[in-house]
């Protein structure tokens, strides 16, 4: 479940919270500062003694989270089972993580890019750190056994636009996320072993 404003000991830490849990309850363009801090209980002196403004809280919060993401996927993968359970596994870890954070994983897609030079930063800090994540994990015995090299930049592009996209349109039509896995499993897996065959191909 979403983490609650009072649960970190900092007011920094509360007010990262309060913002995550605004963006839940009415997303980033209808969050003001002022629900900021009565969601943190605290004050405007306080967050603005933390942030510049709204926005650099905002973001702030999704690099955040994004660590928070990929830290899941690396810790659930466990690279001794079959290419194909590990990932199973980094899906399921991705979509437990996005379930716990449904206004983050929306806000990521929908109204972060309207931000402009701020948000291309974060996406693409968040990029590089999951293209690099996904070599480091497909780079192991298991892959390298099934003639699976480690995955591209270009590859992992397409699996980190493709399953946010995913996800956040299964968030606005009230789904579960959960929902998603098998589809989302079914592509990667098609996509990592597709690459094998296209070696061999070539």
């Amino acid at each position: 479940m979403p983490t609650t404003a009072q649960e970190s000991p900092t007011v920094r830490g509360r007010l990262l919270d309060a913002m995550r849990q605004c963006l839940t309850d009415r997303g980033y363009q209808a969050t003001t500062i002022a629900d900021i801090v009565r969601v943190a209980r605290t004050s405007k002196r306080s967050f603005y003694a933390e942030f510049a403004d709204k926005q650099e809280c905002y973001v702030e919060l999704l690099g955040a989270v994004n660590v928070e993401l990929l830290a899941a996927i690396e810790t659930a993968v466990d690279p001794a089972s079959a290419w194909p359970a590990q990932v199973r596994q980094a899906v399921h870890a991705y979509i437990t993580v996005c379930e716990s954070n449904p206004g983050t994983t929306r806000s990521w897609i929908r109204e972060l890019p309207a931000l402009g030079d701020a948000a291309r930063a974060v996406q693409l800090a968040s990029l590089e750190a999951f293209t690099a994540l996904m070599a480091r994990l497909t780079g192991t015995d298991r892959f390298h056994a099934a003639g699976i090299p480690p995955m591209s930049r270009e590859t992992a592009v397409i699996v980190w636009g493709g399953i946010r996209e995913l996800a956040a349109s299964t968030i606005e039509r009230g789904l579960p996320l959960s929902s998603l896995e098998e589809p989302a499993v079914a592509a990667c897996v098609a996509l990592v072993g597709g690459t094998a065959a296209a070696r061999a191909v070539d």
